[in-house]
């Protein structure tokens, strides 16, 4: 006889986000699965062009989804999505535009910071609309070596409003691996932030801008961002023009308050993330936009369950691929929530601290976080 750790009862299942996804799919393509998620798997193989028209309709994604549903080739590879369908990344994130909070930030030095919706968007439409200016367009790389903080969420969707390519790395990578991951997407903007904190030790990292430049020479605009609660770190070796992240921010000019959103195909490229790096030089995975959307949604929404207003943390960084999907909570209406720094700095359960205070209803961590609570005796 099998034990469970946990089983949900039949009142909240029925109150699920895959219970409605149930019901959505049977009263569509007439598949009644009976909440049974087998079925609901084996229709989705089986189906796959209907399985994913099913997300983007049930999940209320923004855009044109065009006449086909999938474009077949004898080539697996070769097959293709939504070969006509149009959307834009960052419109499917921004759904709202009020008050509530869209970012929750912590530090391990106990700094906090909280962005409104409304706020998200203003310096989304800021910053996109001086990366138009200085020339990013459609498919262009831009580059991140910044910590896990609200700037650098603000800077990946406003390099998504238009079109372009976002490319990050931690500031725990050494310059040598960042140097060896971005020379191969030739980035025309960088985004660096100028130190980061862990457990308890102020790193510099503006300090390594000068090599990153010399090995980098597409890199034409630098974008300098000031760890939050701090001043920024100067450093007079630079020669390329800098830019202020808060001198951007702050900068008054309400022909900038506007996003303009750039219409992309379902394939185009969103995100250029990296492999590990462990058998030579870190190889490129670029993913796309629509692919990323449908995905992140579909995990989201009915597997993890997130709805409107929860809050949604992971402890990541922006050098791992989680980071980009806590991102991604935003498109169900969700708070995410940012942790920078050691997270058993002075305490072993800052994280569990942190998420009683700000009533996290997912709360995600790594194996080796659970690994180190266990062999300090930590029971949350």
């Amino acid at each position: 006889m099998e034990t469970y750790l946990w089983k949900i009862n039949k009142e909240k299942l029925n109150e699920t986000n895959l219970a409605k996804y149930s019901d959505f799919i049977k009263k569509k393509y007439n598949m009644d699965s009976g909440n049974d998620f087998n079925k609901i798997w084996k229709w989705s193989i089986d189906n796959p062009k209907f399985f994913w028209k099913s997300i983007w309709d049930f999940t209320k994604v923004k855009g044109k989804l065009g006449n086909s549903l999938l474009k077949e080739s004898d080539i697996f590879f070769k097959n293709s999505f939504f070969p006509y369908a149009k959307l834009n990344y960052a419109e499917n994130l921004l759904i709202k535009n009020n008050n509530k909070l869209s970012i929750i930030f912590k530090s391990e030095n106990g700094y906090k910071n909280n962005l409104s919706w409304k706020n998200l968007n203003l310096n989304i439409a800021k910053i996109s609309s001086w990366m138009k200016e200085n020339g990013i367009k459609k498919g262009d790389r831009v580059a991140a070596y910044l910590p896990n903080i609200p700037e650098t969420v603000i800077a990946y969707i406003s390099t998504a409003v238009l079109g372009a390519v976002w490319s990050s790395c931690s500031p725990d990578f050494g310059t040598a691996g960042v140097i060896d991951r971005f020379s191969q997407i030739s980035p025309k903007i960088l985004f660096i932030g100028d130190k980061y904190f862990y457990n308890g030790k102020k790193i510099n990292v503006i300090e390594r801008l000068p090599e990153i430049l010399d090995k980098i020479p597409s890199i034409d605009k630098v974008v300098v961002v000031s760890y939050p609660g701090t001043e920024i770190e100067k450093n007079k070796d630079i020669k390329i023009k800098k830019y202020n992240w808060k001198e951007l921010i702050n900068k008054k000019n309400k022909n900038k308050n506007k996003i303009e959103y750039v219409l992309s195909n379902f394939n185009d490229p969103l995100a250029i993330l990296y492999s590990s790096g462990t058998t030579g030089k870190p190889k490129c995975i670029c993913h796309g936009t629509g692919g990323v959307l449908l995905q992140h949604n579909k995990e989201l929404q009915i597997h993890s369950d997130v709805k409107d207003n929860d809050r949604v943390f992971y402890f990541t960084t922006c050098g791992w691929m989680m980071w980009n999907w806590l991102v991604g909570a935003l498109s169900s209406g969700a708070t995410i929530l940012l942790f920078d720094g050691f997270p058993m700095y002075k305490k072993d359960d800052l994280l569990f601290e942190f998420a009683s205070e700000e009533k996290v209803t997912l709360f995600g961590i790594s194996a080796k976080y659970i690994d180190a609570l266990n062999n300090n005796g930590v029971i949350p």
